[in-house]
């Protein structure tokens, strides 16, 4: 996975709405390099920001990758008698295996496992245990986004991310920042189908798979639940839920809930914060109909980690040798140049009809809204003759007009210390839309169609640091502009993505539903234009103004399942799915330093990606015992790597955020899991996971000199791809007493693909203690609960951050030198805990 390197966070409006009270069935660096992407984990591998940027609904699951049935939650937040927050003591592995029925291989962990991790902690985080699932983090509260997921050796770009049903992540990047979603106390349930995805699915990059949350229903009795959170560094959180219950005999309740989030970074220097607001309101009426309402708005300010090299990392350890600091003096280090803002709104609305005993109609309406950024501090030229916009000086591209500094007595030698923001606004609204036709006994037939439209606005602006030496704000405020008005930019692009997927599929049920037999087809077109808006754009074919690709992608599948009996089912599957290439791949030049003018590169040679999954596998549910494992195959051609490449030579070497063309590759493995039943309050869980990645072609590199040539790389090890990893947890409750003791061990995995240099084998244990209270007054089950995280203290890295084609200078296949590219990788977070208090009301 790419972090592109520069903190993302925005700015939307909340909005609300009412569901209407139907009674019938009508009713989102540079210093030497590129700031491709505003949202980003962090910054670049060394100090000086580099190579920029940087579920289904309930009710609505899609099933065996032909269906889109509806899917009865029976659990709601106060229903349990054991807690307040969901839980309910019966969960297999303590929440973190389910009972899975679907033709594919699945892992679904629910409130039982979420509610006993810290609050906040990201949707991702809540995978770790899961098979094929394997987490990088250096957050350990899950408030900030460095993390990320990563699922039988793929990036996770390449992993498709719902929302109660509707696609989440950065269409941009793929990129999904999962802190940015929901409040861990609404989550019901986390959903990983590792490898595949549902043939009803709203995506366009899910080759690795499938990542759905869906929230908590409404409780049917007034109430809530409040919780208290304070943890190493200085984290505080507050949350609270307010539940309407049943709202007189109109069939509709709901609930709202806000939050807030303070906290120091652990390495470094830097503060964020976190608010957030959820709301979800559901309509029932007659035979199956219901409409529901989701809405998520976060706002936060986020502060940024580094991402050292294996060299820096072997120098400086912990430490660290290039942390932001709090010297002023110093603006690509200081961590307010390098401090971001990003606020968005998540609006989902699933609705049911039952419209016949043969007939259902299933409508998803969703919208996204983000915008925000995130920047880096420099050293910028103060001349008009020495300032570059594009390609063009600003005395080229604008005659006569000087670059007009708020504090012009702030110059040192022609330079002025400031920030370069990338900033990101995203408009991405859609609808899927299917209905479900009962042929006869046996068949069930289901035709969709859904459309997708993204409007996304990228730039990168200047603004001068005053005497205090700090920017303006975190909302990249104070843009310079020349002296006749107009605005300087590094970036400023346009795109427009519009996707159509048609889908139709036929699911049959034989000999008393042992069988399942399920088949469908559904073909994914996608239109892409933008306009570079910079100065100079369409000078040259390596400077466009205007980008655009049209690509229609069919995506048939198949799956069989047989219940051998009421414990034991096998089935088989064949799915494909597409990933279409980073969007920024299409602007050749779109980024412009400002110090020389050099360009982004592009992509190479990059083409849709294309996944074809087989899978075997077999489940047992017993009385006490549970069992799941499953076989796969995975070919891959044209894989998008997200990636990192050096140009140029020695002090003028600049790194650059790409995506490259990794050729074919064949995975296969085997992922396991294995649990109890809660036995004298024990419920113990164990995972595992076996992958042999191999890269089945030499992949296209770009020499000193700019020309592209190829590396060896066929037969090596895929990068991302550790061989083992293992899971174990134990997890107990008897009502009032309940804790967790976790290990995650991951084998290890090659950062490039040269295999070269690798990110070590690492491991970490957590610690869940809680004690939870009979009723209190008006107070339901009051808890108090401890959570520590990296229990041994262990200093590690936990993941790669950025992958490149070779960690050392070598050769290419053209007798060219190809510089050396340096991954960058996550530091996992040293010691930590938290104590949350909570209750219900």
């Amino acid at each position: 996975m790419i972090s592109w390197r520069i903190t993302k966070i925005l700015a939307a409006s909340t909005a609300l709405s009412t569901i209407g009270m139907a009674q019938s069935v009508t009713t989102r660096a540079q210093t030497a390099a590129v700031a491709p992407h505003a949202r980003t984990h962090g910054s670049a591998n060394h100090m000086s920001p580099p190579a920029t940027r940087a579920r289904p609904a309930t009710g609505t699951a899609p099933t065996n990758g032909v269906e889109a049935k509806p899917v009865a939650e029976t659990i709601h937040v106060t229903s349990s008698g054991v807690s307040a927050d969901g839980v309910t003591g019966r969960a297999m592995g303590g929440g973190l295996m389910h009972r899975e029925t679907e033709a594919k291989s699945q892992t679904t962990v629910s409130r039982d496992f979420i509610s006993k991790l810290a609050p906040a902690t990201s949707a991702a985080q809540m995978l770790q245990f899961a098979p094929g699932a394997n987490i990088a983090s250096s957050d350990p509260f899950g408030l900030s986004n460095a993390t990320s997921i990563n699922v039988r050796g793929m990036q996770q770009s390449e992993i498709g991310y719902l929302y109660e049903g509707a696609p989440i992540a950065d269409v941009d990047t793929y990129t999904p920042y999962t802190t940015e979603w929901g409040d861990t106390e609404n989550y019901q349930e986390v959903q990983l189908s590792q490898g595949q995805s549902d043939i009803n699915a709203p995506l366009a990059n899910a080759t690795a798979g499938t990542m759905n949350v869906r929230t908590i229903n409404p409780s049917h009795h007034y109430g809530g639940l409040v919780d208290y959170s304070y943890g190493s560094h200085r984290t505080n959180r507050e949350f609270i839920r307010l539940e309407t219950g049943d709202i007189g005999n109109t069939g509709l309740r709901g609930y709202i809930s806000y939050s807030n989030a303070t906290w120091d970074v652990w390495r470094g220097y830097g503060a964020g914060q976190r608010r957030h607001i959820d709301s979800k309101f559901i309509k029932e009426w007659g035979d199956g109909n219901s409409v529901s309402f989701v809405e998520a708005y976060n706002e936060n300010n986020t502060p940024r980690y580094t991402y050292p090299s294996m060299s820096d990392w072997q120098q400086g350890g912990i430490k660290g040798l290039s942390e932001y600091t709090g010297d002023k003096s110093d603006p690509s280090t200081y961590w307010k140049s390098a401090e971001g803002g990003w606020s968005n709104l998540i609006l989902v609305m699933p609705m049911h009809f039952k419209l016949s005993d043969r007939w259902k109609l299933h409508v998803s309406p969703y919208f996204y809204y983000g915008a925000g950024g995130g920047g880096y501090g420099s050293s910028f030229p103060a001349t008009a003759s020495s300032f570059y916009s594009g390609t063009e000086t600003v005395a080229q591209a604008y005659p006569g007009q000087s670059i007009a500094l708020p504090y012009a007595n702030q110059v040192s030698d022609g330079y002025f210390n400031g920030q370069a923001y990338y900033t990101e606004i995203e408009f991405h609204p859609g609808i899927n839309a299917s209905v479900d036709f009962r042929a006869d006994r046996h068949n069930k037939l289901t035709l969709g169609w859904w459309y997708d439209y993204n409007d996304d606005y990228e730039s990168e602006t200047y603004s001068q640091y005053g005497t205090d030496g700090s920017p303006n704000s975190v909302w990249g405020s104070g843009k310079l502009r020349t002296s006749g008005g107009n605005i300087l930019y590094g970036v400023n692009y346009h795109l427009i993505t519009q996707t159509n997927g048609i889908y139709f599929g036929d699911s049959a049920s034989y000999l008393n539903d042992r069988l399942k037999l399920s088949a469908g087809f559904r073909e994914v077109i996608v239109n892409r234009g933008g306009t570079n808006n910079l100065p100079g754009a369409g000078s040259s074919s390596d400077f466009p103004y205007r980008v655009g690709m049209n690509t229609a992608v069919p995506e048939p599948r198949v799956s069989a399942s047989y219940k051998i009996n009421p414990h034991d089912q096998i089935y088989i599957s064949g799915t494909t799915n597409f990933k279409m290439p980073s969007a920024s791949t299409y602007f050749r030049g779109f980024y412009n330093n400002p110090w020389d003018g050099t360009g982004y590169p592009g992509g190479y040679n990059t083409k849709n990606e294309y996944a074809i999954t087989e899978e075997l596998g077999f489940r047992h549910y017993g009385s006490l015992l549970n069992f799941a494992v499953s076989l796969y195959n995975i070919n891959i051609t044209n894989r998008n790597l997200n990636s990192v490449i050096n140009m140029g030579s020695g002090a003028n070497t600049v790194a650059y955020q790409t995506t490259l063309n990794g050729g074919g590759n064949t995975l296969r493995g085997a992922d396991m899991e294995f649990s109890t039943r809660p036995w004298h309050h024990f419920s113990p869980y164990v995972s595992a996971s076996y992958l042999h990645a191999s890269e089945d072609n030499d992949v296209s590199v770009v020499t000193e000199n700019g020309a592209i040539s190829t590396i060896h790389t066929k037969g090596k090890t895929a990068v991302l791809a550790p061989e083992w990893m293992v899971n174990a947890a134990l997890n107990y409750d008897d009502g009032h007493i309940f804790g967790s003791m976790r290990y995650h061990w991951t084998a290890r995995q090659w950062a490039d693909e040269m295999n070269t240099e690798a990110l070590p084998a690492h491991g970490q244990l957590d610690l869940t203690l809680g004690y939870r209270m009979n009723n209190v007054w008006y107070l339901k089950h009051p808890q108090i609960q401890l959570n520590i995280y990296n229990l041994g203290d262990f200093h590690y890295l936990s993941g790669v951050e950025a992958i490149t084609t070779n960690a050392y200078q070598t050769t290419a296949a053209n007798g060219q030198t190809v510089a050396q590219n340096s991954p960058a990788y996550y530091v996992a977070s040293t010691f930590a805990a938290m104590v949350t208090v909570s209750t219900g009301f």
